[in-house]
C-alpha cells in the first residue's frame, strides 16, 4: 500500500470528510455511502496540522500516525496531501521539507495566493525533481474526456460557459476557472470578475483566450452558482452542453488521480500549467479586488498577493 501523509487537516481541509472515507473505508464508516469497498491502494499513515487537536482527531479517526513537526513525515510517507485552504497563505512553506526531499505532493486549490509564491513552489519542485498536482476535482470528473474531444473536434472555438457552484470565490470560485481550463485549456490573455463580494456566490467572470489553428482571440464565462453542479456548454457551429454529476465516481477520481501520481511521479499537468491556472485564479481576483471588474491581463497580475479568506491560523513568525 502507498502510505500518504496528511499536511495541514484542518478547518477547511475535504480530507476528512470527503477523500478520507474513500482512502480508509474501514476506518471511517461515516463517510460517503459507497466509499465503503476500497477504491485506492492509499493509506493515510500520518498527519500534522498546527492545532494539535485536530490531527489527533483526525489520527483516531483514520488510525494515523500524529508527528509533532510538519517536516518530520519525510522519509515516512510516499506522498503527501496538503490540504487545508487556510494554510495556503503558507503552501510554500509547509511544502517544502518534502519538495526538496522529493515526496510527491497533492497540494489542493488555488495553489498560492501570489505568482511569488506559486513561483518558488515550482521551482523547488523542478529543481528536486518533485511531482506536483494541484487542482479541482471538477478537472477530474469522468465526463471531461468527453467533453475535451467535443471541444478538440469543434475547433476554431468562438467561445464557451461554465456554471460551478461557488460560496465564495477564493476556496469554491476557483473550481470554475479550473473546470474551464480543464475543458478549453491555457493561452489566457486576461480575466475579468464582477461580483457584488468575493465571499459570496453570484458573480461572472470573462476570460479572455488568444486565437487557435487560425481562428479568432475567443472568450469564456464563469458562472459562479449556489447550485452544487459543474456545466459546460461550446458556444458555435458545433456548440454542445454537457453537465457533471458530483456522485460518488466524481470525488474518487481526483483521489486516484493522485494515487497515480504517487506511485508514477508523472505530473497530469505541467509545472507552466499550474502556474498559468494560478495566473487565471489571481487576475480573476485582482480584476474584483483592485480594478472594480475591469480585465486584467495575466501578465500584469505583478507582486499583487491575494487577501486571505479567514483568518491566518499561523502565529507570526512560525516559519522563521
Amino acid at each position: 500500500m502507498t502510505r500518504v501523509g496528511v499536511l495541514a487537516c484542518g478547518r477547511m481541509a475535504h480530507i476528512a470528510g470527503v477523500w478520507g472515507p474513500i482512502i480508509e473505508p474501514s476506518v471511517d464508516k461515516g463517510g460517503l455511502a459507497a466509499a465503503q469497498t476500497r477504491m485506492t491502494d492509499l493509506r493515510l499513515t500520518h498527519v500534522w496540522d498546527i492545532d494539535r487537536r485536530l490531527a489527533d482527531a483526525f489520527g483516531h479517526k483514520y488510525g494515523a500516525t500524529v508527528v509533532d513537526e510538519y517536516g518530520d513525515m519525510v522519509g515516512k510517507v510516499d506522498g503527501i496531501i496538503l490540504d487545508d485552504f487556510d494554510s495556503c497563505l503558507h503552501f510554500k512553506d509547509l511544502a517544502r521539507p518534502y519538495l526538496e526531499a522529493g515526496v510527491p505532493m497533492f497540494i489542493n486549490r488555488p495553489f498560492a495566493l501570489s505568482l511569488a509564491d506559486a513561483g518558488q513552489i515550482i521551482a523547488l519542485g523542478q529543481k528536486y525533481d518533485t511531482p506536483i498536482l494541484s487542482g479541482s476535482s471538477f478537472e477530474y470528473a469522468p465526463e471531461l474526456k468527453e467533453i475535451r474531444r467535443q471541444v478538440a473536434a469543434a475547433t476554431p472555438i468562438s467561445g464557451y460557459c461554465v456554471a460551478n457552484s461557488s460560496t465564495d470565490y477564493a476556496s469554491h470560485g476557483v473550481h470554475g476557472l479550473f473546470f474551464a481550463y480543464a475543458c478549453v485549456g491555457g493561452g489566457i490573455r486576461s480575466v475579468a470578475y464582477q461580483t457584488r463580494d468575493w465571499r459570496s456566490s453570484g458573480g461572472t467572470l470573462r476570460i479572455e483566450h488568444e486565437g487557435r489553428d487560425g481562428g479568432l482571440p475567443f472568450t469564456g464565462s464563469v458562472k459562479e452558482t449556489a447550485n452544487d453542479c459543474g456545466r459546460f456548454s461550446l458556444c458555435g457551429q458545433q456548440g454542445f452542453d454537457t453537465a457533471v454529476e458530483t456522485n460518488t465516481a466524481f470525488w474518487v477520481a481526483i483521489v486516484q488521480a493522485m494515487q497515480k501520481l504517487f506511485q508514477t511521479r508523472r505530473m497530469p499537468q505541467t509545472y507552466e500549467q499550474l502556474y498559468e491556472k494560478t495566473q487565471l485564479f489571481l487576475a480573476g481576483f485582482k480584476s474584483h479586488v483592485e480594478c472594480g471588474g475591469a480585465p486584467v491581463p495575466i501578465d500584469q497580475i505583478g507582486d499583487w498577493q491575494a487577501p486571505l479568506l479567514n483568518p491566518d491560523p499561523y502565529p507570526e513568525g512560525f516559519f522563521a
